[in-house]
């Protein structure tokens, strides 16, 4: 009895295992288009949520804005956004026409929606005028925008649902990640929490270099303190990597070897990434205006410069030196004869997530030059907001919208050289994406995606009902699920985690229904959502896990 359970725990181990392994993917053009969702399902909550508070101020006689955080608003979030994340990673939607269709849908509908009246949004601006003028140069310079907050939440959320959903048969094998070269949808989550992490960085680095001052001792003791902070991330990145390998060993959890290795997983990834980083940004404050003197050149690209510098030769090495052929095909084992054995047994064992760093960290370094350009207002935009008198800024939406289009051009003109930088690499050159070495054609291909996305939600933001609002305004009636999931991302997603894995030890994946699949992920998504709402809501804005 014994031994048959036993088995019968292998047997499942293996179809589990083969169930996600050996996928060739899909185009990047569908991925783009599953991923429309996101600005889609933003595009018809704006015109939702705008319509109903001014249905509902119009039937009070007041000014007063209801907030996204009510149930109905939260209703509306989770069907207008979440649910199309959900139905895309699913085959009840057929291969392109469905995606078109859903989104074609959304798109009719929110097109059918009123738009409110102007005279009721310049009177919420009018109550909100006092509040909106006394912080507008704070919040300028200092919030994270909230079309990054919301893509941020997106990814979130989509590689929350793809972790659960692909032990399911309703997820399509073509989203899976690719065995070893193509284009997988799963294949980008671990690229694009690597970008977030480099756009969001890169907000303090402006902030850093672009005002010198003279203040040189409190400048360094923040560095110091800046530093400190940022070696605690590797403590619990490491951990958590441990955790995660102590767990799949143990409990026999399927494993995609040929996703980081034996024993590596995204922790330790990221972990290196984030260590590396910290000597890097140690260096880099040497070319700060402070350390160089006034007229010195700083604005040289470092982090393109140093991803350029490992890039090439590693690309070099994969194309030409066996390095793409090693790490496909190559044993995962050393034999004898190696002067440490140990040692270089868990290389080859692990040859993808250690190989994966240098293209990681690459990610990295063009991401945070990426969103300097892109993202933030260059350093003479900032000078003259933060000369100017708050009483001297005569339009609020004039100033927002000027911002808000130079930032649209900057990111069109990205998306654009991205891509073809990524065709001309892949047609070109000849050089297939591969994630699983993570060669220069997958990190473009990775920042490409992103951008393109982000570059649609702030065009819908920007063209939405919620732009003609105050900032204070906006930011109350803005998405709260998606608030709640950015602002405890870390505990989301490690949220996720957990119960993917208690799914998988309770529920036969494998052999479940659609119905009962959609079922089993609609109530999934749910929890993961009221998690983040509840957390939100204890901790309110004086915690941020990240």
């Amino acid at each position: 009895m014994i031994e048959e359970y036993g088995n019968n725990k292998q047997r499942k181990y293996h179809e589990k295992e083969a169930f996600v392994t050996g996928h060739d993917g899909t185009t990047p053009h569908e991925i783009i288009l599953l991923c429309m969702v996101v600005p889609v399902g933003l595009q018809l909550y704006c015109k939702l949520i705008s319509w109903l508070d001014f249905r509902s101020q119009r039937g009070h006689g007041t000014t007063r804005h209801r907030s996204s955080g009510s149930l109905d608003g939260v209703v509306i979030e989770f069907a207008s956004i979440l649910l199309p994340m959900l139905l895309v990673q699913t085959s009840f939607l057929p291969f392109l026409a469905g995606p078109v269709i859903l989104i074609g849908g959304m798109l009719t509908f929110a097109s059918f929606l009123p738009h409110r009246g102007k005279r009721k949004v310049q009177a919420l601006k009018d109550s909100n005028k006092e509040q909106s003028r006394g912080h507008h140069a704070q919040q300028m310079n200092t919030d994270r925008p909230l079309f990054l907050s919301i893509h941020r939440a997106s990814v979130y959320l989509l590689t929350t649902i793809a972790i659960l959903a692909v032990d399911f048969p309703i997820f399509p094998r073509r989203f899976c990640k690719t065995e070893t070269v193509g284009y997988g949808w799963m294949d980008l989550g671990a690229a694009s929490f690597i970008i977030i992490a480099g756009w969001t960085s890169s907000s303090s680095s402006i902030s850093r270099y672009s005002f010198p001052s003279s203040r040189g001792v409190k400048e360094t003791s923040a560095h110091q303190k800046s530093i400190r902070k940022l070696l605690k991330k590797c403590t619990p990145l490491l951990i958590l990597g441990l955790i995660r390998l102590a767990t799949n060993k143990g409990l026999e959890y399927q494993e995609h070897v040929s996703e980081y290795g034996v024993h590596w997983n995204f922790f330790f990834t990221l972990c290196f990434v984030e260590g590396f980083m910290v000597f890097w940004k140690g260096f880099k404050s040497q070319f700060s205006p402070e350390a160089l003197g006034k007229g010195s050149v700083v604005n040289l690209p470092l982090d393109v410069l140093l991803a350029l510098g490992m890039m090439i030769p590693y690309q070099i090495y994969l194309t030409t030196g066996g390095g793409q052929d090693f790490i496909e095909n190559g044993e995962r084992r050393c034999h004898g004869g190696t002067p440490y054995p140990w040692l270089c047994g868990l290389f080859v064992a692990n040859r993808e997530g250690i190989f994966g760093v240098l293209g990681y960290l690459s990610l990295r370094f063009i991401s945070e030059d990426v969103g300097r350009y892109c993202l933030w207002p260059h350093s003479t935009d900032l000078r003259s907001i933060q000369n100017k008198e708050v009483d001297e800024i005569t339009s609020e939406s004039t100033s927002r919208v000027t911002q808000s289009t130079s930032r649209q051009q900057r990111l069109s003109i990205m998306v654009v050289l991205l891509w073809t930088i990524h065709f001309g690499l892949v047609y070109g050159m000849e050089i297939p994406t591969s994630r699983r070495s993570t060669n220069v054609s997958f990190i473009v291909w990775a920042l490409a995606h992103n951008l393109t996305i982000l570059m649609c939600i702030h065009f819908v933001l920007m063209r939405s009902p919620l732009s003609e609002y105050g900032t204070d305004i906006s930011t109350r009636l803005a998405p709260k699920l998606l608030h709640a999931v950015n602002r405890f991302g870390l505990a989301v997603f490690l949220t996720s985690n957990i119960m993917t894995g208690l799914v998988n030890l309770t529920v036969d994946t494998l052999h479940s229904s659609d119905v009962e699949a959609l079922v089993v992920l609609s109530l999934y998504l749910t929890l993961v959502c009221a998690g983040a709402l509840l957390l939100d809501k204890i901790f309110e804005a004086k915690v941020k896990l990240y």
